[in-house]
């Protein structure tokens, strides 16, 4: 089968296909697209014949790299707490409490940790040891150690919400009790 015969065929169901592996519509695109590709690529050096098989095996293997890229990606978002300035930054008042909302909101995170969540959060954040490490440390694979570190942030990430909303909604409390006084 040609190319050409091949796209027209099947390029939307495999951008449907790839879409729910990947849940976002621009890169199920770009990884569909890249499929056809490398599937041709194939082909031209006479490793494999182009088919239907070979096309949606490397569209699925894309993806799944892509996941594993996110995962990585969503791990190390967070940083180190370094980044999260919470070093001291003189006299500025606001300055401090910020840092004060945001230490209580990751302490609350942390509070809602599962145990090996929060050894694992524990050890990457403060102690600074790469995954591998932690993985073996604690005798688990390496996919175990990410998939707690991305629930670790999933968590400090929604602490964090939290705290802004309160803080954004003190100022409106207190403007609305002034009001009524």
């Amino acid at each position: 089968m040609k190319l050409i015969e091949l796209y027209r065929q099947h390029h939307k169901a495999l951008e449907r296909y790839v879409r729910r592996l990947l849940g976002n519509v621009d890169e199920a695109a770009d990884v569909s697209q890249e499929a056809f590709l490398r599937a041709y690529a194939a082909e031209l050096g006479n490793a494999t014949p182009l088919s239907e098989a070979l096309l949606y095996t490397v569209a699925r293997n894309l993806a799944l790299t892509e996941l594993r890229k996110r995962t990585f990606r969503a791990t190390d978002t967070m940083g180190d707490l370094d980044d999260l300035e919470l070093h001291a930054t003189g006299g500025n008042p606001e300055a401090h409490l910020e840092r004060q909302q945001m230490i209580a909101a990751i302490e609350m995170a942390m509070l809602r940790m599962a145990p090996k969540c929060l050894e694992v959060f524990r050890l990457r954040k403060i102690d600074d040891l790469p995954h591998a490490q932690i993985a073996r440390q604690l005798g688990v694979s390496t996919k175990t150690v990410e998939r707690h570190m991305t629930r670790a942030l999933q968590l400090c990430h929604e602490a964090l919400l939290e705290e802004t909303e309160r803080a954004d909604a003190l100022p409106l409390a207190m403007a609305g009790r002034r009001h009524q006084e």
